[in-house]
């Protein structure tokens, strides 16, 4: 499927301790050296920090089966560009793709999904295509210094961040650029 990419097929089990900082199953080596993460059919939630800084990842397929993918899942893996979401999924945990630098440039959220957690795609910096169904609540900050808030009509702060207040105009600003997201018609 993905001829000379190093790939995982991930089957649902728990790779980093955040309390102890451990790497349980794989070292910090071998998670490095992972191209492709394909989670296969069956797996209902991502534990957090899982694949956090796996800096040469740079694709994910999320099985249908995955519901929640839990906070900073996904951080740091500066070379992600493609994640394919599962059309089940119901919730995107704090920061849970936040600094996925420069490579990411879209996301779209399936219609199930219900929550989008605080700084979830944050600091993705080359991020212009964000598209989220308008039953989703979004966190704050949530695609804050990413190439979609530095062209909005809104005001953020130096750095490209959101908080409070503004949040809601941002999150209404998102959604309303989607448009109609009732693909049925």
């Amino acid at each position: 499927m993905y001829r000379g990419k190093k790939t995982l097929f991930y089957n649902g089990e728990k790779l980093y301790d955040e309390e102890t900082g451990e790497y349980l199953v794989y070292d910090q080596e071998e998670q490095n050296s992972w191209e492709v993460i394909i989670v296969s059919p069956g797996v209902e939630v991502i534990p957090e920090y899982n694949f956090c800084g796996c800096y040469n990842l740079d694709k994910v397929v999320i099985s249908d089966s995955v519901k929640r993918i839990e906070r900073m899942t996904f951080a740091g893996c500066e070379s992600l560009f493609f994640v394919g979401l599962s059309t089940s999924l119901e919730y995107i945990g704090e920061s849970a793709f936040c600094d996925c630098a420069c490579s990411l440039i879209s996301i779209f959220i399936p219609p199930s999904c219900r929550h989008i957690g605080e700084g979830a795609f944050a600091d993705c910096h080359n991020l212009i295509i964000f598209h989220v169904p308008q039953q989703t609540q979004i966190g704050e900050n949530a695609i804050g210094k990413t190439a979609l808030i530095k062209v909005s009509p809104l005001e953020v702060d130096g750095f490209g961040r959101y908080y409070g207040t503004i949040t809601e105009s941002v999150n209404a600003w998102i959604k309303n650029i989607n448009g109609d997201d009732d693909r049925s018609k």
